[in-house]
């Protein structure tokens, strides 16, 4: 059955993989970013790939961008079945090296930009009394990680929050939850983090 799947952070990496398979394996696509000057990696990969994918801006610490892509996302087909949370930010700093702004940024990105997008899928999931949200989390939110602990924590929170949220929403809604905690990937990310 083809599935109406939108996801973030798609400029690089892991997001132009997700996109590129899903669409490979027959679904609809919404591949979204913050820059769509930054399209070029997802481009080329849908190309080579032979798969069309619809390309969105979303910026996960906007919630009025979030809003209108999902508005245009329904709009253009009607529902949405899945949601892929996948931006995200690296971090490697201790506390005591992070400012009071470093780490709001880690945590607005990493974890209040997961909210901030199943806030604004939720109501149209249990509206339809089905939908599957899938959290790209890290192993970072599983095990706590020497000179990573905000980021650690950042993503430890995404993990709470989606047990908290499965708990009612897959048996009273049909509206199901997982998280995927992936260990180190070469990416622009990881690349990005070690600098």
């Amino acid at each position: 059955m083809t599935k109406v799947i939108l996801i973030t952070g798609c400029s690089s990496g892991l997001g132009v993989q997700l996109a590129v398979d899903a669409a490979k394996a027959g679904h609809s696509v919404f591949a979204t970013m913050r820059n769509l000057k930054k399209r070029d990696a997802l481009d080329a990969a849908a190309s080579d790939a032979g798969v069309t994918l619809n390309v969105l801006s979303l910026d996960v610490q906007d919630a009025a961008s979030i809003a209108a892509c999902v508005d245009q996302v329904l709009d253009q087909a009607g529902r949405i079945d899945v949601l892929i949370n996948n931006a995200g930010a690296g971090f490697v700093r201790s506390t005591e090296q992070a400012s009071e702004e470093d780490i709001a940024w880690v945590m607005d990105v990493n974890f209040m930009g997961v909210v901030r997008c199943v806030k604004a899928v939720i109501p149209h999931f249990r509206q339809q009394r089905s939908g599957h949200v899938i959290s790209i989390s890290s192993v970072g939110g599983l095990v706590g990680q020497p000179f990573n602990e905000i980021y650690c924590g950042a993503k430890f929170a995404v993990e709470g929050y989606t047990e908290a949220l499965a708990c009612y929403f897959a048996p009273h809604f049909g509206i199901f939850f997982s998280v995927v905690e992936p260990g180190v990937i070469q990416s622009e990310f990881a690349a990005s983090v070690l600098k």
